[in-house]
């Protein structure tokens, strides 16, 4: 059972200069500033030991509230392999066995400008009682035969994982996306999800359509190209380093003729971040194509495809489905459904806890897509754009729904409230920030 979960993101260029800092030598441990100095990027390393400690109290304040500066008595050590663990201080994971926790499990990803932590506090009934047997690293299920347990997707964990924006900015911060698909008779899977990648976040959102597609706004960039032409257009985008990240979304709206497929399987080995939806998917599906660096978006007709079993195995387990196509894809997935379960290679998985029945129409996920690939254009790694992707596009969904009634909302409904989705988000990482200030 999950006693506490914690994030926490950080820009590595807060902690630029503390090295050198004597506030440094109350905050972080021995092995913490001796690790930086030899790392030849300290801000780097010091950045993750202080997400680290954010997430650590973030999953801990609950279990703990009478422990004074709890965050800074856990402390990031590596083992021999490089691998990160989390380390209490002794009373304090006493403290946290008496109530119940049995393993700390830790995740740390970065990117060349932020650190993403993860700490996930487990009660196990089969570990052992002694302390030492359940500080561990991995950040993963590893219970054989276990019960799935869900990390639930709320608003307070989508708004950890909201970065701010730096005053001294423009569009090539904030990266390009290229919306592929879109057909004569499905114009307009594309044109939603290049809104969502431009109502999302993104510096740049070139649609590329397959036939009369039209941006639906003037931001929005048209680059006409053929069926015959995409890839090397494609590849011309990929080599644009003006841009922090370029990021490719395809398969909405693509259509299932042999052409397209072959090269939808074609996009889906490039290498940058991308986004598969929809047919996409189907190109996918009965073939031995490995995508790179991809966020797999199906639904459960899709995944089932994807698996190659019907829909009504999928429907009975929908846990090991989603696990079973990360492992299968290397990918990060989205398994859409009530309430969206979403996972990677190694990792738990977490379950949407908002969205509704009038998400249920035509491009609703096509609008996701465009969403979660706005945010890896943005800087976020595949499984922490997918999580504020989804849980964005159900927010956005239950404040249209409220509005205008499940019935008559659209998903061009969910692009138009996410400026609402983003204001409820900002406002709860601030009540996040002013409860860590006063502690």
């Amino acid at each position: 059972m999950i006693l506490g979960l914690g994030v926490d993101l950080i820009e590595k260029e807060r902690l630029a200069g503390w090295l050198d800092k004597l506030g440094a030598q109350r905050r972080f441990a021995a092995e913490e500033l001796a690790h930086a100095a030899r790392s030849g990027r300290p801000e780097e390393s010091l950045a993750a030991a202080f997400a680290l400690k954010e997430a650590f109290y973030k999953a801990a304040a609950r279990l703990l509230p009478d422990i004074d500066g709890l965050m800074w008595r856990v402390a990031l050590h590596r083992r021999d392999d490089g691998s990160p663990q989390a380390v209490p201080e002794p009373a304090v994971a006493e403290l946290l066995h008496r109530r119940g926790v049995r393993r700390i499990h830790l995740s740390i990803t970065h990117d060349r400008t932020q650190v993403l932590a993860i700490v996930l506090l487990e009660s196990d009934a089969a570990a052992a009682h002694d302390t030492a047997a359940w500080v561990s690293a991995g950040f993963g299920v590893d219970a054989a035969g276990a019960a799935e347990e869900f990390i639930e997707l709320d608003s307070r964990l989508a708004a950890g994982l909201l970065p701010l924006r730096q005053d001294e900015s423009s569009k090539f911060d904030y990266g390009h996306v290229m919306i592929a698909g879109g057909s004569r008779d499905m114009p307009g899977a594309a044109q939603m999800a290049a809104e969502a990648a431009l109502h999302g976040g993104a510096g740049l959102v070139t649609l590329t359509g397959f036939g009369d597609v039209l941006p639906l706004s003037p931001e929005i960039i048209r680059r006409r190209l053929s069926l015959d032409d995409v890839l090397g257009g494609i590849n011309d985008f990929v080599q644009d380093d003006r841009y922090r990240r370029r990021v490719l979304a395809f398969g909405m709206g693509l259509g299932r003729d042999a052409a397209a497929a072959d090269m939808a399987r074609s996009l889906a080995g490039l290498p940058l971040p991308k986004v598969i939806d929809a047919d996409g998917l189907n190109a996918l599906a009965g073939h031995d194509v490995q995508p790179v660096d991809a966020v797999l978006t199906p639904h459960i007709g899709e995944m089932a495809r994807l698996l190659g079993c019907d829909t009504a195995a999928v429907r009975a387990d929908m846990a090991g489905a989603v696990r079973r196509c990360a492992d299968k894809y290397g990918a990060v997935v989205v398994l859409k459904a009530h309430r969206t379960l979403i996972t990677a290679p190694g990792q738990p998985i977490w379950r949407n806890n908002s969205g509704n029945p009038g998400m249920a129409g035509g491009g609703s996920g096509d609008v996701l897509a465009g969403l979660i690939a706005a945010w890896l254009a943005q800087g976020l790694e595949p499984l922490a754009a997918a999580l504020l992707g989804v849980h964005l596009h159900s927010l956005a969904g239950d404040l249209a729904a409220a509005e205008l009634t499940q019935y008559a909302m659209t998903a061009m409904s969910i692009v138009d409230h996410l400026p609402a989705a983003y204001q409820r988000l900002l406002a709860i990482k601030g009540q996040i920030e002013a409860e860590y200030s006063g502690k």
